[in-house]
């Protein structure tokens, strides 16, 4: 009777396991996918420890044996964009399909609430949405995490650009999507990895954090919060009951220094990309001064970790906003950290400082944003002679009294869009105090003067949260805000 016993007892344990076998692909490679063309083509899974796995995909077949913890991963040749193709993984009498998978370029968005804001909030966003049917843009939205510890996978789905699928997806990174694809006319996929209110050190490893001194006031803040959450949890908890207007408190993991890297962006490193839109520096702007090594650092590390030292990121400079206190001396420093990072190789910049809302932090005129980053990688990335960029200083003189600034209009001509005497100029001399200045444009020259400056050192251009924008190109494009020292 024991014997028998113990039989039935290990053939429901056999029949079990067999049960709870697994076999699934990471939820990168699910149906309606784009894979990066032109490089290896890593796919990878889980199943039960020490399964054979056979994968067959574009006409060809592999098979691998899973680790002990059930991980695997194959590899194909690279490809050519193109498609419709399909996954197929099978391992003990069980399978698992991927279909209406493209070949093109991947690129994430990330950033915080402004790469995050959605089609259905964006201007006229009832006929973006209506007309936004394209079977070659997909999109794929990363369900937010903060995590520790790297993680090897995320939570999220391949979707077709339709009407009933874009209204909760990034509307910046949707029109950059939009218009990459119908120049290129190659299949576009778009991550999504957002998540509003963060800093750049939310979305940096802790590796890279620790060699940071700076970083040590982000940990200990994230400690305090951390520490001080689950009693103010239970106090909203309460009060809540009686009066519903009770603010709830924010949970500690949007400050958490690389929680966001570890849940969002570390479990995306194996998967290639073509590159990096990048919309953040409003809530870095309070300490503007850690921003510029805090940013490098971790670009450098993105790129460390995707194994592509050449990997394009492209940067969205903050946009004209003055609502907030602090905001007018604060966010033009953003600003030049930002365009500064964005003249090294690799990097460039969609200057927004003309769609911006004075009262509003994130402006619903998302179109023209995404449209920019989309000019700039056409230009940057694919090799288009297009313009992209505004006009932007190529030297800065003095001559006497007056500063000599001679442009290159990033188009063909420069232009002043109100005609008369430019705005938003001022020169400094050695006490570093600036003044407003007078300047006007001739050509592909600026003279810039001030009577309170006799003998000036630095000039800057629309140095402040929400400037006037009158220097343009023919092209439309706005000039950036800008600070330089005179030769």
């Amino acid at each position: 009777m024991l014997k028998s016993s113990l039989s039935i007892a290990v053939l429901f344990c056999i029949t079990a396991l067999s049960v709870n076998a697994k076999l699934e692909l990471n939820p990168l490679f699910a149906s309606n996918s784009v894979l990066q063309r032109n490089t290896p083509i890593n796919i990878w899974g889980k199943s039960s420890s020490g399964a054979k796995v056979m994968i067959n995909f574009a006409d060809s077949q592999k098979e691998v044996t899973a680790n002990r913890d059930g991980e695997w991963q194959v590899s194909f040749p690279q490809m050519q964009a193109g498609g419709p193709y399909r996954i197929t993984a099978k391992s003990d009498g069980k399978s698992v399909l991927s279909d209406n998978i493209m070949i093109g370029d991947v690129w994430v968005c990330t950033g915080q609430s402004n790469m995050y804001w959605g089609m259905s909030k964006i201007l006229d966003s009832k006929n973006e949405i209506k007309k936004a049917a394209n079977p070659n843009l997909r999109l794929f939205t990363v369900k937010r995490h903060a995590a520790d510890a790297p993680v090897d996978s995320v939570v999220g789905t391949w979707l077709p650009a339709s009407p009933y699928t874009v209204g909760n997806f990034s509307a910046v990174g949707y029109f950059f999507g939009e218009t990459l694809q119908q120049e290129t006319k190659l299949p576009i996929g778009l991550i999504m990895s957002t998540v509003g209110g963060t800093l750049a050190n939310n979305w940096t490893s802790l590796e890279v954090l620790r060699d940071n001194p700076d970083s040590s006031t982000y940990f200990e803040r994230y400690d305090r919060e951390k520490a001080a959450y689950p009693a103010a949890k239970a106090e909203y908890e309460i009060k809540v009951k009686t009066d519903p207007k009770t603010p709830k408190p924010r949970p500690p993991e949007r400050r958490q220094p690389g929680g966001y890297y570890n849940g969002m962006i570390a479990p995306l490193h194996s998967f290639p990309v073509a590159g990096i839109i990048w919309y953040q520096g409003e809530s870095d702007s309070w300490k503007h001064w850690h921003y510029d090594r805090f940013l490098h650092d971790m670009i450098a590390d993105w790129r460390k970790q995707w194994d592509a030292p050449d990997m394009p990121f492209l940067i969205v400079q903050l946009a004209g906003f003055s609502g907030k206190k602090g905001v007018n001396e604060n966010y033009p420093e953003v600003r030049e950290i930002q365009r500064q990072i964005a003249s090294e190789p690799n990097n460039g910049l969609a200057v927004t400082i003309d769609v911006g809302e004075a009262d509003d932090i994130h402006p619903r005129n998302k179109r023209p944003v995404g449209e920019r980053l989309a000019q700039t990688a056409l230009a940057q990335v694919y090799g288009r002679d297009i313009p992209y960029q505004g006009p932007h200083p190529v030297s800065v003189e003095r001559s006497g009294k007056e500063v000599i600034i001679t442009l290159n209009s990033g188009a063909k001509k420069t232009i002043d869009k109100n005609g008369g005497t430019l705005e938003g100029f001022e020169v400094a001399g050695e006490d570093e105090v600036f003044h407003p200045a007078s300047a006007s444009l001739d050509g592909e020259t600026i003279t810039v003067s001030s009577s309170s400056v006799s003998s000036p050192v630095a000039v800057r251009y629309a140095w402040d949260g929400f400037p006037p924008t009158d220097l343009v190109n023919d092209a439309g494009l706005p000039a950036s805000p800008f600070k330089e020292s005179i030769q």
